[in-house]
């Protein structure tokens, strides 16, 4: 029971390490200045030597009481990303472009691998680990929300994947 205690804490630390969490929205709610929209585990692949393009996960919440939607995102580091979505059809994986995405009063999405993500196109530098790239989320609330997103090397972006997977497991073990 201690090794799993240990077990736990030292995939907490690391989760800290890599969990990003930003509430950055200005919208107003109520009296006070509270975030409508919040924006955690946000990171950007970083670019595979050779090519241009990239994508970026990560969960948004919104804590309003309408519907949100995210029109889309820009950064300097590229003219173009897009809402992306990976669909099996007729058992093939295949990825398309959406306009938007609706966000449900209350309701987060996530935005992952094989699932929904932004696409980066013609990335003007190479993208290391370590880095970080400003990022701004465009809503339909006129309420743009910027963050700085750090860049994951393949081993950082594997890792994460099990320790979520890991804390889904522990998650679901105590309901």
């Amino acid at each position: 029971m201690k090794n799993s205690h240990l077990y736990l804490l030292l995939l907490f630390c690391t989760y800290s390490f890599f969990g990003v969490a930003n509430e950055l929205s200005t919208e107003k709610i109520g009296q006070g200045q509270k975030p409508l929209i919040s924006v955690e585990r946000a990171y950007i692949r970083s670019s595979i030597p050779g090519t241009t393009i990239t994508s970026s996960y990560m969960i948004i919440e919104n804590k309003g009481e309408k519907t949100v939607t995210l029109l889309g995102a820009s950064s300097k580091i590229s003219p173009r990303i897009e809402i992306h979505q990976h669909s099996l059809s007729d058992g093939m994986m295949r990825m398309r472009q959406l306009d938007s995405i609706d966000i449900n009063a209350k309701q987060r999405i996530v935005l992952q691998p094989s699932g929904l993500h932004l696409m980066f196109f013609d990335i003007k530098n190479p993208l290391q680990a370590q880095q970080k790239v400003e990022l701004t989320l465009i809503f339909s609330n006129k309420s743009p929300v910027t963050i700085q997103v750090p860049v994951y090397s393949p081993l950082q972006e594997h890792k994460l994947q099990k320790i979520e997977a890991h804390l889904a497991v522990q998650h679901s073990h105590h309901h």
